[in-house]
């Protein structure tokens, strides 16, 4: 699936969430519902002098854990007129056509599943001067709330360069290692390319540690674009030469269980670009990327001009440590004092999910009344933080979490500041939630001590205030994760012939 349709499938999937705790019980139990959605290229170009089909995939895509069933596809041609040559889904791809309508079933599609279809485009009677289309493609499945729709408009273009990227199969790789991405992408148009440009563009925790003199790397948005001379005439397919691989190498410290896309791009140069990139060749003899020999393509790959794959690292353990505190002073006193939690590693904290997040349940000691609170720390009332009250005082039980997940090493602290007001008596608490990487629970919880100003300090620690568990599991839906733009530059010349 395209990081596009990734990110379609996760919007889907948070709105379906919406829609479960928004509306009331209906028919179907909410654990019943699958969300099917459809998407296509919002634009395609076909040469006016094209004699190669043009491949436009429709992918359907399951964004629930449910499975859709009774699954109906309609793509509707309908639209788009005799100036094009559209060859809709037939009977091998599960579908009736009937003049410029495609019906496609499915009995089922799994949960969080893709099912793909491909609608090939040519060129047609070019004495028909409507030279653009519309192709409307709906979803519905026995067990789906609504109809789900999306359209897709085709037209006709002068002769140009048409890369189209081969599909790049997901990875799993454990922190330190690396791949090599396998780039290949063909010229399903009329004219060659004088080069290509390739970017990666990669997600946190990883890696591109390769460079040549034509690459330029981007730390701000992760992403490594290289410009490379070698024509690619129609008909042809590139990949990169063996002896100048591109690699996505996963962080020593990366966190897992995650998962990371890197997507890849490529694109055709323009006349200055090819001009720029050869006087910089005849200048030096550096270490370039270069393409390996093109060799004729006998099939058409179904992606386009970028594509993008998954990288899967497995759990990597994190030792979330607790920090505790003495507060030291006599009656009357205002002390600050700080809690925490630190990452032992080896590896860094994963990102916080819809499920969890990083936490901490402070129990301040008896003796002692809170006068400042951090605001990553929200009170505790009746066995839930209130959040509308975060970084005020009231009571003795606070519900913390970071800004984010540590990483390996890091300390984050919660600071409070306290009055003692009467003699020691049942010690405090910091409870943490390291989450399915801790692999020692047994340092999760640290003292919070008055370590004077009355008599006695309290034996063990006491089980008060709410329960970590549930609390955590409340937090971690409130919590603001950051999140990498990853930009991408297409710089194509596409010549429209219009009305």
């Amino acid at each position: 699936m395209t990081v596009f349709g990734r990110l379609a499938a996760g919007c889907a999937a948070t709105s379906l969430a919406a829609l479960s705790i928004a509306t009331p019980a209906q028919a179907v139990e909410t654990d019943e519902i699958a969300w099917v959605s459809p998407f296509i290229e919002y634009v395609t170009n076909i040469g006016m002098d094209a004699t190669t089909p043009k491949p436009i995939e429709i992918t359907i895509s399951n964004s629930s854990p449910t499975s859709a069933v009774d699954v109906s596809v309609t793509i509707d041609a309908s639209d788009v007129s005799d100036a094009f040559r559209i060859d809709l889904p037939g009977a091998s791809q599960g579908c009736t056509v009937a003049g410029k309508v495609a019906t496609c079933m499915l009995d089922e599609l799994a949960g969080d599943a893709t099912h793909a279809y491909q609608v090939d485009a040519l060129p047609g009677d070019l004495d028909v001067l409507r030279y653009w289309g519309v192709i409307e493609v709906t979803t519905s499945a026995a067990n789906m709330p609504e109809e789900q729709q999306t359209t897709g408009r085709v037209q006709l273009t002068g002769p140009g360069v048409d890369l189209v990227v081969g599909e790049i199969d997901d990875v799993t790789l454990q922190p330190g290692e690396s791949t090599n991405v396998p780039v290949q992408a063909t010229n399903v148009g009329t004219v060659a390319a004088a080069g290509v440009q390739v970017v990666l563009s990669t997600g946190l925790d990883l890696e591109l540690p390769d460079r040549y003199d034509n690459c330029e790397y981007n730390p701000d948005f992760l992403e490594l674009t290289c410009q490379i001379l070698g024509e690619v005439g129609p008909g042809e397919v590139f990949s990169l030469h063996e002896e100048t691989p591109l690699r996505v190498k996963v962080g020593e410290t990366a966190p897992g269980p995650s998962e990371r896309i890197v997507t890849v791009a490529v694109l055709p140069l323009g006349d200055d670009e090819v001009a720029a990139l050869g006087a910089m060749s005849a200048r030096s003899a550096g270490n370039e990327l270069r393409l390996a020999a093109l060799d004729p393509l006998p099939d058409i790959n179904e992606s386009d001009n970028w594509t993008d794959f998954l990288v899967t690292i497995p759990k990597q353990p994190a030792d979330s440590v607790a920090i505790g505190a003495t507060v030291q002073g006599a009656v009357g006193d205002v002390v600050d004092i700080e809690v925490g939690m630190r990452n032992d590693g080896p590896a860094d904290l994963i990102l916080p999910g819809e499920a969890w997040a990083p936490s901490a349940l402070v129990t301040l000691p008896v003796g002692v009344e809170a006068v400042a609170v951090g605001d990553r720390c929200a009170p505790v009332v009746d066995g839930s933080p209130v959040w509308d009250d975060r970084g005020q005082p009231n009571g003795l039980v606070y519900f913390c979490r970071p800004t984010h997940s540590p990483v390996a090493g890091e300390t984050f602290h919660y600071p409070f500041q306290v009055e003692i007001v009467g003699a020691a008596g049942a010690a405090g608490s910091i409870v943490i939630d390291g989450g399915v990487q801790d692999p020692d629970t047994g340092n999760n919880t640290a003292e919070i001590t008055l370590g004077s100003g009355g008599e006695g300090a309290g034996g063990g620690l006491p089980v008060t205030g709410a329960n970590a568990g549930l609390l955590a599991g409340v937090g971690a839906v409130l919590v603001v994760a950051g999140a990498v733009a990853v930009v991408m530059f297409r710089r194509r010349r596409i010549v429209t012939v219009v009305d």
